[in-house]
C-alpha cells in the first residue's frame, strides 16, 4: 500500500503545478483582454489568480512569458496539423495548410474551446499592445514553438537547431504578421476565423509570389492597371 502512495504523489503535485499554471494563464487572459495588456501587471494576476507574486514568477518569467504560452498553445494545435500534411508539398505550403486547418476547425481540443478560440485572445491582446509587436511570434531556440518544430524538423530530416527550421519559422511569422496585422483594432476587420484564414491565404499567395523571377509576362507594374 505504501508504495501505491509514495507512487501517486508525484503524479498529484505536478497535476496541482499544472492546474495553477492554467489558472495563472487564464487570469492573465482576462485582465489582458478586459484592461489592456500595458496596464496589467504581475502583481494583479497573481492576486486574480489567489497566489501570490512569487509564485507566478516560478511558472513564468515575465507578462510577456504568459503571451508565448498561449501562443505555444496555438502552436500545439497546428503542429497536430502539420503533422498530417503530405510530404510532397514545400514546408511552407504545409505551414500554410497546418494554420488553415487548425483555425476553421470546430473540434475542442480543451473544455469547451475551439482551436481558434486561443488565438481569437491571442490577437485581441497582440493587436492593442503595440509594445509587444510581433517578436514573440519569432524562432527562439528556448523551445518556443517546440511542437511545430520538432514536426518539421522531422520532415526535413534536420536537427531543431538547424539554419533551416530558423528560416522557416521566422519567415513564416512575417507571413502571419502581415495576416493578422490590424485584426480586432478599431475601425479594423473583425477576429473572425474566416477573416483570418482569408489573410492567410491572400499574403501567402503574395509570398508565394515572390519566388517567381521578375515579374510575370503580362503582369502590371505596381500602380499601373491591367489592360
Amino acid at each position: 500500500m505504501a508504495v501505491v502512495v509514495n507512487a501517486a504523489v508525484p503524479g498529484l503535485r505536478e497535476l496541482k503545478k499544472q492546474r495553477t499554471r492554467a489558472t495563472l494563464i487564464d487570469v492573465a487572459i482576462r485582465l489582458c483582454v478586459e484592461q489592456g495588456y500595458e496596464n496589467t501587471t504581475v502583481e494583479q494576476i497573481a492576486a486574480a489568480a489567489e497566489v501570490a507574486p512569487r509564485t507566478f514568477s516560478r511558472y513564468f518569467s515575465s507578462k510577456e512569458a504568459v503571451v508565448v504560452a498561449v501562443l505555444d498553445e496555438v502552436a500545439e494545435d497546428v503542429a497536430a496539423a502539420l503533422a498530417r500534411q503530405p510530404l510532397d508539398i514545400t514546408h511552407y505550403e504545409a505551414l500554410a495548410r497546418a494554420h488553415l486547418e487548425t483555425f476553421r476547425s470546430t473540434e475542442y481540443v480543451r473544455p469547451g474551446a475551439a482551436p481558434f478560440d486561443r488565438m481569437r485572445l491571442l490577437l485581441t491582446i497582440v493587436n492593442s499592445a503595440p509594445a509587444i509587436g510581433f517578436a514573440p511570434f519569432m524562432f527562439r531556440t528556448d523551445g518556443y514553438h517546440h511542437a511545430e518544430v520538432d514536426i518539421a524538423a522531422r520532415r526535413m530530416g534536420v536537427p531543431t537547431d538547424h539554419p533551416a527550421i530558423r528560416i522557416l519559422f521566422d519567415t513564416w511569422a512575417v507571413v502571419m504578421s502581415a495576416a493578422c496585422h490590424d485584426l480586432g483594432t478599431v475601425g479594423g476587420p473583425p477576429i473572425d476565423a474566416d477573416v483570418l484564414c482569408d489573410r492567410i491565404e491572400s499574403v501567402y499567395g503574395i509570398f508565394t509570389r515572390l519566388w517567381t523571377p521578375g515579374r510575370t509576362p503580362g503582369q502590371p507594374r505596381a500602380g499601373e492597371s491591367a489592360e
